[in-house]
């Protein structure tokens, strides 16, 4: 990824066009409205909404019949994992490099545990929460600064979903989110205030960014996003 490429209009219109292209946004307000204004896995209603919106959001390896031996792996992984993290209002651009690492290193325990069962032609074996759902359980409990990915984001930067490519992945967004910040000072604002400025305000700075990632660098649905100067010029049209 070319940072320098990155402009603030850009990634006003990627968001609308995520929105235009995906149903995900109205599921994660589906969740987050279900679980309040803060998320606690240790309660059962939080982990069953949570489950619904990783379906939503595309982890069907996770079936429904299956929902709570991944809950019970995601209800042991979060006792043990929760408390080494961030605080959950620390944003990307403001972590260290060891948070950084304890992050991918949590993310590492979660996605090896089992997620559900199968059984076919008599043969019984076990599913894995996985690098994809691992990501967005870990950006559900910590919106502002874990990443989620999916197979095509991780192709398209060459991550191979062990936990040192997703912390590699998140020093990539990292800078993103620091050039970000740059650009908003230079219009006169701190990037906590982005979202509000392109009429997202309940979303997170990080949300912003996984959708221009999601509709630009993905090999399978790669968006060229136009220039300043074209927004410029269609503005003009009226």
């Amino acid at each position: 990824m070319n940072i320098k490429d990155v402009t603030l209009g850009k990634l006003a219109v990627a968001g609308l066009l995520f929105s235009s292209l995906t149903p995900y946004n109205n599921s994660l307000v589906n969740f987050r409205s279900a679980i309040g204004d803060r998320i606690d896995l240790t309660i059962q209603e939080h982990r069953d909404a949570m489950m619904k919106w990783l379906n939503d959001w595309g982890c069907r390896h996770l079936s429904k019949d299956q929902h709570q031996v991944a809950s019970q792996s995601i209800l042991d992984w979060y006792q043990t994992n929760c408390s080494t993290l961030f605080s959950e209002k620390k944003p990307l651009w403001q972590l260290e490099d060891q948070e950084i690492e304890t992050a991918a290193n949590a993310y590492g325990s979660l996605k090896d545990r089992k997620g559900a069962r199968r059984s076919r032609y008599g043969n019984d074996s076990e599913v894995r929460i996985g690098a994809t759902s691992a990501s967005k359980i870990l950006f559900a409990i910590r919106p502002k600064a874990m990443m989620p990915w999916d197979e095509a984001m991780r192709k398209s930067f060459a991550c191979d979903g062990s936990p040192q490519s997703y912390a590699g992945y998140l020093n990539t967004i990292r800078h993103l989110t620091l050039h970000f910040e740059t650009l908003c000072r230079s219009k006169g604002f701190q990037i906590d205030y982005l979202p509000e400025r392109i009429g997202r305000p309940n979303s997170t700075v990080l949300e912003l960014i996984n959708e221009y990632v999601w509709v630009t660098k993905t090999r399978t649905r790669e968006i060229i996003l136009p220039s300043s100067e074209t927004l410029l010029r269609w503005a003009s049209l009226g």
